[in-house]
């Protein structure tokens, strides 16, 4: 009988980094005989495409604590199985530690009916290089913790005693994201005409407070003024939120080298083609684990980020790393944040663009992240928590 596993996430379908890990490591479970799964998620609207049902939480159910219950039931029925976070730990305190709730409702999700399992998205620390005690107090109380890497599973040791903590990446699909060879697009073939022969540095984020677009163009800015006829790339999922990318353009005087395209016009592969023109990218912000980065080098372009949380552990060359001047504190739970010199950006970037690395070289440096790769690793952490880990290893021993 197969076991039911309903993941808590961003829905599959929708643009977010979340959405779209949750999708990945939801299909490779629908592939294994041992689970059945299924999707609360938020922000989406479910898709046909997907080969597992999906629950839609709306603007209205907060993190979905309200419809849990009914989700859960109509899932899994009578049996007992996982509830799979992939969601920041303030999201989901409500499920291991449920308060200011219907009495009957508490009594449900104190109730043996699932396992809690937490794929936990860090991007920060906080004072002292610890969560905050809400944060670190949340994941203690999950039955099975896992990071997205070294980074992350040190960060949650750290905070919260637990030593049972494991990490596994995602993946990326390396057949979308693979170098091209110029004037091979057809559909975008007219934008990517205008960089041929000139320098392209490229940035892949979305508008977010802790993606630092405004650090961005400051270092777009100084390097056009260094480098003549240097052009720059930006791909994002809206113009106007946390920055307003109209007018970082127009108040730096960049309209002239600067191409935007937005998330959703084209595919993995479309983007590929954009990434493979580039001479480098660049991601000033803080990860979990980031998402461009591998895109960027496994289309064979070097990527410039931060010395900071897990994204550093994904650059090969230690030479592309940004030590940050200093940190702030951002926001409710306290999440530090560095803070960098423009400056020190661009002698990264004029470094990189002086010293290149070939195509190959960089899609080797993360050819580990491949999901072909991870596929193993991946599904010997999920029978090993339901108690059917020796089994994988009998069917690897038949084989």
């Amino acid at each position: 009988m197969s076991i039911p596993i309903l993941l808590l996430s961003d829905s599959p379908d929708s643009h977010s980094g979340l959405g779209r890990i949750t999708r990945d490591i939801a299909v490779h479970i629908s592939r294994m005989p041992e689970f059945r799964v299924g999707v609360l998620g938020r922000g989406g609207r479910g898709s046909s495409r997907l080969p597992f049902p999906q629950y839609v939480l709306n603007g209205e159910d907060n993190w979905g604590e309200m419809r849990f219950e009914e989700c859960w039931r109509d899932f899994a029925r009578d049996d007992k199985g996982v509830v799979f976070s992939v969601w920041d730990a303030s999201r989901v305190r409500w499920l291991v530690a449920p308060s200011h709730l219907p009495s009957a409702l508490i009594t449900f999700l104190n109730s043996d009916q699932f396992q809690r399992w937490g794929y936990f998205p860090l991007d920060a620390t906080g004072p002292n290089n610890r969560l905050t005690q809400i944060n670190a107090d949340t994941i203690k109380r999950f039955d099975r913790v896992l990071a997205y890497g070294m980074w992350g599973q040190e960060v949650i040791r750290n905070s919260s005693g637990r030593t049972d903590v494991d990490w596994l990446p995602h993946g990326v699909n390396f057949n979308a994201f693979q170098p091209r060879a110029p004037n091979t697009c057809k559909e975008f073939q007219e934008s990517l005409e205008k960089w041929e022969g000139k320098e392209v540095v490229g940035m892949v984020a979305t508008n977010q407070t802790r993606k630092d677009w405004g650090l961005a163009f400051c270092v777009f800015d100084q390097l056009r003024r260094q480098r003549p006829g240097i052009q720059f790339w930006v791909h994002i999922d809206s113009m106007l939120r946390h920055w307003n990318i109209h007018s970082l353009i127009r108040d730096y005087g960049l309209t002239d080298c600067v191409q935007v395209t937005q998330e959703g016009l084209f595919s993995d592969t479309g983007l590929s083609h954009f990434y493979s023109a580039c001479n480098l990218t660049i991601l000033p912000s803080s990860e979990g684990f980031g998402y461009p980065i591998v895109e960027s080098l496994a289309c064979g372009t070097p990527v410039i980020h931060s010395n900071y949380a897990g994204g550093a552990e994904l650059v090969p060359n230690k030479d592309w790393l940004v030590e940050p001047v200093t940190y702030r504190l951002e926001g409710i739970y306290n999440n530090l944040r560095p803070v960098w010199a423009p400056e020190d950006w661009v002698e990264a970037i004029t470094h990189c663009l002086d010293n290149p690395w070939d195509a190959p070289e960089c899609r080797r440096s993360v050819s580990h992240l491949d999901w072909v790769n991870l596929k193993g690793p991946w599904e010997k952490w999920l029978l090993k928590g339901v108690g059917l880990g020796p089994r994988l290893e009998t069917q690897k021993e038949n084989a």
